[in-house]
């Protein structure tokens, strides 16, 4: 496993990438040129939760809070393993398939004013990574349903959406 730090685009602005990704805890530069000139901008992701959004249990952060706060990222690596898949609302992986971890589905906060951002499985017990605190540069939120297209029978309005990282 790489730890890293999970970042994305500045979640007010325009343009730059509309994924996230996690960057390596020991970046490598090549040429480079001092200063801002307005190209597209990467950010650290900090963790936006309330106690009325926050689904995440807090068993792996130590006693830290996560609102506020920077998310650390991995890159696994899975030897002998042909694929991963993360499966959205989902707590189980299909028989036959190993789960790698589970959690909530999370994305940008819902705006207009901000192009889409991928969708990502997060783990149900994040922990906290060193950095800025409260800096709103890159947030990430808990995915909820709306139901409407999607069958209300089975997706309820307002409920975070469950993830699984499977593999085989």
């Amino acid at each position: 496993m790489l730890p890293g730090n999970a970042a994305g685009p500045i979640h007010n602005d325009g343009g730059s990438g509309s994924n996230f990704l996690c960057l390596p805890q020991d970046p490598d530069w090549d040429n480079t040129k001092p200063g801002s000139r307005g190209t597209g901008f990467i950010a650290g992701v900090e963790y936006e939760l309330s106690s009325a959004n926050n689904v995440f249990s807090t068993s792996n952060t130590g006693g830290i809070p996560l609102s506020g706060n920077p998310a650390p990222c991995a890159v696994c690596y899975l030897d002998h393993r042909l694929t991963v898949l993360m499966i959205p609302a989902k707590t189980r992986c299909p028989n036959g398939w190993n789960k790698e971890y589970g959690g909530y589905l999370v994305s940008e906060f819902a705006t207009t004013a901000r192009k889409r951002s991928s969708y990502v499985c997060w783990d149900s017990a994040p922990e906290v990574a060193a950095g800025g605190k409260n800096l709103n540069q890159d947030v990430v939120y808990p995915v909820e349903a709306v139901c409407g297209t999607l069958p209300c029978s089975k997706y309820f309005n307002g409920r975070e959406l469950t993830c699984v990282v499977c593999s085989k």
